[in-house]
């Protein structure tokens, strides 16, 4: 008798390879299971859920969504890579609940992309700000629940500790000059004492998105906030050049980045600080528990990197140049944050 490769609740039994089929990775059982009987258990899995998720009330919306997220995860910690994105493509995008799902207006900004890339500055902007009361039943408790999820609470914490140490860079300097690479809405300047009592001489913007920056300019007219437009590629290549910076960071960029580049970068927006200068960059850690869900039904794919993978992005960057390097995660252990000070 076939066993069931997931219980509703997001139990993996393990699995065992079998000849000339996508593989399922991990422990091995006697009895070998192919993608496809894996598929036709998840679909199983998946109709319940949508089944009891559309009927029930909100404690039962709530559970289920418990349900779903731990049941996703613990599909992508146990299939191999190729398997994963085939269940994305074939089989989540395609069944009921992801229209269920996109009532909840983040799930569905992430998948259709309205400024053409995913992680935009008003997909964030969901995180940081509570629209629950715009939303009708399902949409409202389904974007509740990823509201409060740890990893949205990262992206707030996140916001915080950014606006700390822009104050932080005004006390040890007066005339302080910042870079935000990738700045999305910047909105940590609104939370920032320093940016509100003009305690610096720069805040620098820098973004690829012109809608981003046009949000900026109107909430930021005529202050210390520069919005700049351009792109990594342009940083890469010379064509956009900053000195004499005494915090530069970058808070959700490298999530995109591949290993090479993040490196390079690394290094050239080290060499953009003056002597006792800091820079920070964020990245979230392998693999938050949201993972599976932001990939199913979000269409939403981050670069995740471990503690290794961080002090990695200093492989480019003249270690004799670096007086100290901090490596740190947050509350909620889903983002780990790289501080370097130059010497």
């Amino acid at each position: 008798m076939r066993q069931p490769i997931f219980s509703v609740h997001g139990a993996a039994p393990p699995v065992a390879p079998e000849t000339n089929h996508l593989l399922l990775v991990n422990p091995p059982r006697e009895e070998a299971f192919t993608a496809e009987e894996a598929f036709l258990e998840s679909r199983e899995w998946l109709d319940a859920l949508h089944a009891r998720m559309m009927q029930g009330p909100d404690e039962t919306l709530h559970q289920g969504m418990t349900d779903l997220h731990g049941g996703l995860i613990e599909r992508r910690r146990h299939w191999s890579p190729e398997v994963w994105k085939r269940f994305c493509l074939e089989l989540a995008r395609k069944h009921p609940m992801r229209p269920f799902l996109h009532q909840c207006p983040f799930t569905r900004h992430a998948f259709e992309r309205p400024r053409g890339y995913a992680g935009d500055a008003a997909l964030i902007d969901y995180l940081y700000m509570d629209h629950a009361a715009d939303e009708l039943h399902a949409g409202r408790e389904i974007y509740r629940y990823m509201h409060g999820q740890p990893s949205a609470r990262s992206v707030r914490e996140r916001r915080e500790l950014l606006a700390r140490m822009m104050d932080e860079t005004a006390e040890r300097r007066p005339d302080g000059r910042v870079l935000s690479v990738a700045c999305g809405h910047l909105r940590e300047a609104e939370s920032s004492r320093a940016v509100a009592e003009r305690g610096l001489q720069e805040l620098i913007a820098f973004d690829q998105d012109p809608v981003s920056l046009a949000e900026i300019s109107r909430l930021h007219p005529n202050g210390i906030v520069r919005p700049v437009c351009g792109s990594v590629r342009a940083l890469l290549a010379g064509k956009a050049v900053f000195t004499d910076l005494d915090f530069a960071y970058s808070a959700g960029l490298y999530d995109y980045l591949s290993d090479s580049v993040a490196a390079r970068l690394t290094a050239l927006l080290f060499h953009m600080l003056r002597p006792g200068g800091r820079l920070l960059v964020a990245n979230f850690a392998v693999h938050p528990p949201e993972t599976g869900y932001m990939e199913a039904f979000m269409d939403w794919w981050l670069t995740y990197r471990d503690e290794d993978g961080m002090r990695d992005l200093l492989s480019e960057t003249p270690l004799e140049q670096v007086a100290n390097v901090r490596l740190f995660r947050d509350s909620q252990d889903n983002v780990i944050y790289l501080e370097a000070t130059r010497r």
